[in-house]
Parts: structure tokens; C-alpha cells; sequence
């Protein structure tokens, strides 16, 4: 076979390999499961984010400091997720300071909530600052939930 015609095989082979594993690597990416934040059943009908894959809003449903803005994440789809976004915080003497703060928000505990449900961190961690401007708090459970699977807390 002359030179030209080998050469000519080995950069058609090498063309097609590189397709195929291109091919392979979207297609793992598409199939790789969706990881959403605990269930729907979570804060019941007035909830909000609950269920889907990285929320830019959560709402428990009830008042003012139940409710996260604007939230940011990342490491969605790793073993835990981080985030941060706005929240309402109460006064000391009652009401809700009229600055929202800067909430940080672990999500972690991926599993599923139910046997045949999707990919779902089950548990979510916040620290945020008693004040507006204050140092930020310690880590502790969203609304004191042991898990984002199932309505009531």
C-alpha cells in the first residue's frame, strides 16, 4: 500500500475513534442522573424549590424567614452542594429587620427520598447572622428538619 493511502487510514481511524469517544462522553453526561433538592412533599403546596435540581428560590411556605432569594450553588451534583442567597431574619423584639442578610447553605445526605424517586439531597444545613452586618452563626438544620423528604419538619 503506498504511504499516502496508510497515512490517509491511520487520520480517518484516528477521526472516527476521537467521534466515538466524543459520542460516549455526551452521552454518559446526559444520561448521569439529576440531583434535586429533597421532595416536593417537602414544605406541602405553599412550598417552593422543593424537589428540583438547584433551586434559585426556597420557601417553606410559612413566613418571611422560611423564604431564600437569589441562591447561588455550586458543586450541584457532588456529594454536597453549597450555596448562598438572601433571607429574612428576625428582630430581637419581634418583626424581621428590614435588610435581608446573606444566608450560606449546605445541602448534603444525597440518596432518594423514595425507592423509585430521584437522585435528592435529604438533608440541608444554614448559618446566617443574628443581625444584619453581624458575623455569621453556626451551621444548623433548615427549619430543624432531620430531612428534606417529607412534609413537616
Amino acid at each position: 500500500m503506498p504511504p499516502r493511502a496508510s497515512r490517509k487510514r491511520v487520520l480517518a481511524s484516528t477521526a472516527l475513534t476521537s467521534l466515538l469517544l466524543l459520542v460516549a462522553a455526551c452521552t454518559a453526561a446526559a444520561s448521569a442522573p439529576t440531583v434535586v433538592l429533597g421532595s416536593s412533599a417537602y414544605a406541602g403546596r405553599n412550598g417552593a424549590g422543593w424537589g428540583t435540581p438547584h433551586p434559585s428560590e426556597i420557601f417553606n411556605g410559612g413566613d418571611p424567614s422560611g423564604l431564600v432569594t437569589h441562591i447561588h450553588w455550586s458543586g450541584w451534583g457532588g456529594a454536597s452542594a453549597s450555596g448562598h442567597g438572601l433571607n429574612a431574619i428576625f428582630r430581637p423584639n419581634g418583626g424581621y429587620y428590614d435588610k435581608l442578610v446573606t444566608i450560606d447553605l449546605r445541602a448534603y445526605d444525597k440518596g432518594r427520598c423514595t425507592s423509585h424517586g430521584p437522585l435528592a439531597y435529604r438533608r440541608l444545613s444554614v448559618r446566617e447572622p443574628s443581625r444584619p452586618g453581624g458575623p455569621v452563626g453556626p451551621w444548623q438544620a433548615w427549619s430543624g428538619s432531620k430531612s428534606l423528604c417529607s412534609f413537616g419538619f
